[in-house]
């Protein structure tokens, strides 16, 4: 790379091998004419240079190379120049870069910042000055969408605003237009079942940390069939080989938030995942488990007795709150099926869940999966208990809207999509 070498005289003239003069092109920030060099490098022709800390002159008979100039490789292992796309370039490569999980499954996505819906996932994207993206600050919820109505979403709405306020977030929206959105949103992507989450952020400003710079707050939501596949596909009857994690839990107050910052839940799982169980559970420095990655747990003891964790330790549950609704009812209609006659909330230990008769794990997108054993140590039998199966098989009742919904279920607007106006509100 010396000064006599054929590449760096191709280089100082502007010219590559492989690419011929340059192209004369247009800045993306202006109509300023610039030069293209093969490189993808683009310079206004009208720039003027003060500083020549460069290591190769780009320019061809602007900026002359300085007296004894001595090229240098750029440091690192790249061979190629990193290129500088064009708003069209852009746009083509998000477009490819769709992977297929994408294609088949991110349905609809809607953005305060478009103030819309798109359907095309190359453009479900944020802004990195997004706090929630760069600082975590942001929550989030779900709610499932099954058979053209959406599942408990008041109650989900609830717990959404309950985080927000917790966390200093306010929302940028009425409860009617945030639930007019997620609606429309699931109607948008088309399909009948399939899950919608939805996050308010402190919004885009820059890249500090305090909200001030933020200039309003974000709103997004997003519908997916992705979860409604894995769940489905789950073989219950085998349950879940659990471990108890190395990763300290959240604790009061951040557990009862359901904030977008998961690195805890997620090097939870991983840790699991990578030692060859299903999933991990939080322990507390007092020796209590709390909760899965993000999943709520529960024994029935020997006595019939069903315990799982206060709720100041863990995120509140909307699944395993309407499971505590649904078995008294089912106790009353069929009191020889339902093996439970109490419902207690209490601390659990590692023993205490070792020692039941069942455990088991509840989730939206999870219902109710059987524990089936603990740090390699069996429960009871060591079998997917009939009492979590025959609580799993409840909620899929529960979660049929039948032709008219009822007070658990909103019907989706899909005339918002296929124009049949009867279906609007």
């Amino acid at each position: 790379w010396g000064i006599g070498n054929p590449a760096a005289t191709m280089l100082r003239q502007g010219l590559s091998a492989d690419c011929g003069a340059p192209s004369t092109s247009y800045s993306l920030a202006s109509q300023t004419p610039c030069s293209r060099t093969g490189f993808g490098r683009v310079i206004p022709r009208n720039v003027q240079r003060r500083h020549r800390s460069h290591e190769f002159s780009l320019w061809r008979g602007e900026t002359p190379i300085p007296k004894n100039h001595q090229p240098s490789v750029v440091p690192g292992a790249r061979t190629v120049a990193t290129p500088l796309l064009s708003k069209e370039k852009i746009v083509d490569r998000l477009r490819n870069g769709v992977h297929d999980a994408a294609a088949a499954h991110h349905g609809a996505f809607y953005s305060s910042e478009l103030g819309g819906i798109v359907t095309d996932p190359a453009f479900m994207v944020i802004h990195m000055d997004d706090h929630m993206v760069h600082r975590g600050h942001g929550v989030f919820d779900t709610v499932l969408l099954t058979d053209g109505f959406l599942y408990q979403l008041p109650r989900h709405l609830e717990r959404f605003k309950r985080s927000a306020e917790q966390a200093g977030l306010v929302m940028p929206k009425s409860d009617e237009a945030i639930m007019r959105i997620i609606l429309d949103t699931a109607a948008a992507s088309r399909n009948l079942n399939g899950i919608v989450r939805y996050w308010v952020t402190a919004g885009r400003g820059g890249f500090g940390l305090s909200t001030r710079e933020c200039t309003e707050p974000g709103f997004y939501a997003m519908c997916t069939s992705t979860n409604v596949v894995l769940r489905d596909s789950v073989d219950r009857t085998k349950g879940y080989r659990a471990c108890t994690s190395p990763i300290t839990p959240h604790g009061y107050p951040f557990a009862t938030i359901k904030s977008n910052n998961y690195l805890r839940n997620a090097l939870c799982l991983m840790d699991a995942e990578n030692r060859g169980y299903d999933v991990g559970v939080f322990v507390d420095e007092e020796g209590h488990v709390q909760e899965g990655p993000n999943m709520n747990l529960a024994i029935i003891t020997h006595d019939d007795v069903l315990i799982t964790p206060p709720a100041d330790g863990c995120l509140e549950g909307i699944t395993m709150q309407r499971l505590l609704e649904l078995i008294p009812e089912e106790a009353a209609r069929s009191p020889n099926d339902v093996l439970v006659r109490d419902i207690v909330r209490q601390p659990l230990s590692v023993e205490d869940v070792l020692g039941a008769r069942e455990a088991f794990l509840t989730g939206s997108t999870l219902r109710v999966m059987p524990l089936v054993a603990l740090d390699d140590t069996p429960i009871a039998d060591g079998q997917a208990g009939i009492t979590a199966l025959a609580f799993d098989s409840m909620l899929v009742e529960d979660m049929k809207p039948g032709d008219k919904g009822g007070p658990e279920h909103l019907v989706v607007p899909y005339g918002y999509m296929t124009g049949m106006l009867d279906q609007l509100r």
